[in-house]
């Protein structure tokens, strides 16, 4: 599935939890692991740490974010590591900045790797949680946690949260010159919803017929997927299926995290990674 990863590392402790990551999944991948750091070089220490975890030490000056995002792609690295330290609340200010911007800018798939309660060992992922809308992008992000999960073997369950509008949404959407209401006032197929709306599936029925598709995807790939359709707000959704029943990572797509876009999709995104109980995917799905 990637045949590049890159990990960001400051050599400390939490860093670690996602260096362990990354080269547990180079190993079960047969990827080649690239540790990158930004800054001085450390010199014996790094080169012997990526030595131990089977990797090629990187250094370049600059600030980490850039750094990592720069080497990233001048490596040619088809995923990047990152931890999770300071995401959310008042440590964001810490070092939660880097994970942030790099979130926004990535350019490739990120992993962020949950690092502020780091577990005593890092094991591989069992259970694989998706969250999909229907859209063409998003189906796309299901055709790669089905990959992921196959080549791990682990269970995948793919959800669709749907959430009706209210009565003040419904009366904003009617003022639209498209006219989208007829979309969700129809109850049925979800395939007609103008793609500006899709992330808000309105009912079950749209919910059930995105799940179908769905399912035949992870099909295609070798995985006999669990599908769900709960209802609620997708980013609450999957943070609190992934919290109650133990999942290892949540995946999701990248629409709309970076411009424009940010406020038709891109919250939902935006949203796991910040409240996330467990390690986030962000698959890169722009067109």
């Amino acid at each position: 599935m990637y045949e590049r990863i890159a990990v960001g590392t400051d050599l400390s402790k939490t860093a670690r939890v996602a260096t362990d990551r990354a080269a547990g999944l180079a190993r079960r991948l047969g990827a080649e692991l690239f540790l990158v750091h930004a800054g001085r070089d450390p010199g014996e220490p790094f080169a012997k740490l990526a030595a131990d975890y089977g990797g090629t030490p990187v250094v370049a000056s600059g600030s980490p974010a850039e750094v990592l995002l720069s080497e990233t792609e001048r490596l040619g690295a088809d995923l990047l590591v990152v931890g999770s330290v300071g995401m959310s609340g008042a440590r964001r200010f810490l070092l939660g900045s880097v994970p942030n911007k790099i979130s926004h800018h990535a350019g490739t798939d990120l992993l962020i790797v949950k690092t502020d309660e780091a577990p005593e060992e890092v094991s591989d992922y069992s259970k694989v949680l998706v969250g999909t809308d229907g859209s063409p992008t998003a189906m796309r992000a299901v055709t790669a946690a089905s990959r992921l999960a196959k080549s791990l073997g682990a269970h995948e369950l793919i959800v669709c949260a749907h959430e009706p509008l209210s009565d003040a949404e419904r009366e904003q959407l009617a003022a639209d010159p498209n006219d989208p209401v007829a979309q969700w006032g129809g109850g049925g197929s979800a395939k007609g919803t103008p793609d500006e709306f899709r992330w808000r599936i309105s009912g079950a029925a749209q919910a059930e017929d995105v799940l179908e598709r769905a399912a035949e995807r992870a099909a295609k790939e070798g995985v006999e997927a669990e599908v769900r359709a709960p209802e609620g707000h997708p980013a609450e959704v999957l943070c609190s299926i992934a919290k109650d029943e133990g999942f290892d990572v949540i995946v999701v797509g990248s629409v709309g995290m970076t411009g424009a876009r940010r406020f038709m999709l891109g919250n939902v995104p935006h949203r796991v990674s910040h409240s996330a109980p467990t390690d986030v995917l962000i698959l890169r799905t722009q067109e």
